[in-house]
């Protein structure tokens, strides 16, 4: 045997020897405690530090766009960097004890509450350092009635001899839960909107069998420490699974209204104002009045840039200015004029170490689910949506042709009208083609669209505009 490898395994061995003689150091005073009683204050410990993680959602970090690359007719503009949405921390209010006017003789007197009971000995070093994880067999029923909802169950076993408990950690997007959190049973109805046309969505319920068995106050941490100690070394296991629901809501599988909205497509003649294009039919979508490619440039010169302030949103074509146009966090701004709310999100799970080829695709193939579902429920919703896409195999596709190549980057914006997933179609008013709402196939349609990020804007009316005229939002300058 070769010395240094003899060496490591007595120091992992003499390592262990010390962590299970520190345990069982701590377990003594522990089960000396439980045993006579000792613990008074209660308090949360929280589950298992060891506890498994939830999958992140839908990716909104920043991430900076590349230039144009061209297109088969044109160059397209440059896409935006990314900026995600700023989380609120939440306050927690702090009670304070008041002094009561009213004599003792008005009121009865309260009863003090009974101190919580203590899990007995025997259960609490059971599940400190020899717990078995709790485990989930989810059922689900077919949907039913006119609302099409949906029940099942998370049939959850705690394999421990304790009692379980269950939390919703993630709430589903495009519907209704309602969930029991002592029976996991739960019933699950889709937004109004998304009845007719289906849609599939996930919530996810943490399953935990280390309630019944953990200790109050300063014991509790000490439990605690002892048993991430005992996971650590393998003898036990964590206290919390969690489990994603999948909910399925079949229906016609049509969003939006792509024959209604085909007359928002506009042409695009300058080489890099896509993203203008674009925006034109948003608006026009939105408001009824559709505004010229050349109202809109103008527009944009005139603006001054949120994404490279102090200069203004549009300089010139790519031919003067060696610029690729608008980036789309100014296309949002720009929208704010005429009293639209837009919202820009990117969905792309982050790349991890040792990937291999097929399982980079898959998460691709997921990221890509996630964000034709939630493009089909704005739609869905009745609002407009506009993507970056590689504007060169979007033209071959609407021509019947198949790129030959793979798109590695998004160059192009355009309006989506409608998807069709029985038809498997996608509507786009592009101003690269000859009309609106051209039927893309999905396939073609999401390899393009995948060449990033599926970066996806929605906009709708901004409520305290929603009820201005057109005319209010009309800007003075010349087209």
């Amino acid at each position: 045997m070769d010395f240094n490898t003899g060496q490591t395994r007595r120091r992992r061995a003499a390592h262990k020897f010390a962590a299970w003689l520190a345990a069982a150091t701590m377990a003594a005073g522990l089960g000396a405690a439980v045993v006579s009683g000792t613990a008074v204050a209660y308090a949360d410990t929280g589950s298992s530090g060891s506890a498994s993680h939830a999958s992140s959602g839908a990716s909104n970090s920043p991430a900076t766009k590349h230039d144009s690359t061209g297109s088969s007719r044109r160059t397209a503009a440059n896409l935006a960097p990314k900026t995600g949405p700023t989380s609120a921390a939440a306050s927690t209010p702090t009670s304070r004890a008041s002094l009561s006017l009213v004599p003792d003789t008005v009121a009865p007197k309260t009863k003090a509450s009974a101190a919580p009971q203590l899990p007995t000995p025997e259960a609490v070093l059971r599940y400190t350092f020899f717990n078995r994880a709790p485990s989930a067999h989810p059922t689900q029923n077919a949907q039913t009635g006119d609302n099409k909802e949906i029940t099942g169950a998370i049939n959850g076993a705690s394999n421990n001899g304790l009692g379980l408990t269950y939390k919703v950690t993630q709430q589903p997007k495009y519907g209704e839960l309602s969930f029991d959190p002592n029976t996991g049973n739960y019933s699950y109805v889709a937004r109004n909107d998304l009845i007719t046309p289906g849609i599939t969505d996930q919530f996810t319920v943490a399953v935990s069998n280390g309630g019944a068995a953990k200790l109050p106050g300063v014991l509790g941490q000490l439990q605690l420490a002892l048993h991430s100690m005992a996971v650590a070394l393998g003898a036990a296991k964590p206290d919390t699974v969690e489990k994603t629901i999948t909910i399925a809501v079949t229906g016609t599988g049509q969003y939006g209204t792509p024959d209604a909205n085909a007359k928002w497509y506009q042409d695009q003649q300058v080489d890099n104002s896509c993203v203008l294009v674009a925006d034109a039919g948003i608006i026009g979508q939105l408001t009824g009045n559709l505004l010229t490619e050349q109202y809109m440039i103008t527009l944009a010169k005139n603006t001054t840039s949120v994404s490279n302030p102090p200069r203004k949103m549009y300089l010139g074509t790519q031919a003067e200015t060696k610029f690729a146009g608008l980036t789309i966090t100014d296309g949002v701004a720009l929208l704010k004029q005429f009293g639209i709310d837009g919202t820009y999100t990117t969905y792309k799970t982050a790349p991890r170490g040792g990937q291999s080829r097929k399982e980079a695709a898959e998460v691709k193939a997921a990221d890509g689910n996630r964000a034709l579902t939630a493009l089909s429920a704005a739609l869905a919703e009745g609002k407009a949506a506009m993507v970056d896409v590689d504007a060169d195999s979007i033209v071959k596709a609407a021509n019947g042709q198949v790129s030959d190549t793979i798109a590695t980057e998004t160059n192009h914006m355009v309006v989506v009208t409608g998807v069709d997933i029985k038809a498997g179609l996608v509507y786009l008013n592009d101003g690269n083609l000859s009309k609106g709402s051209v039927g893309i196939p999905i396939k073609a349609f999401m390899d393009s669209w995948g060449a990033d990020n599926f970066g996806l804007v929605t906009a709708q009316k901004a409520v305290s505009d929603a009820s201005l005229p057109a005319a209010t939002v009309t800007l003075s300058i010349a087209a």
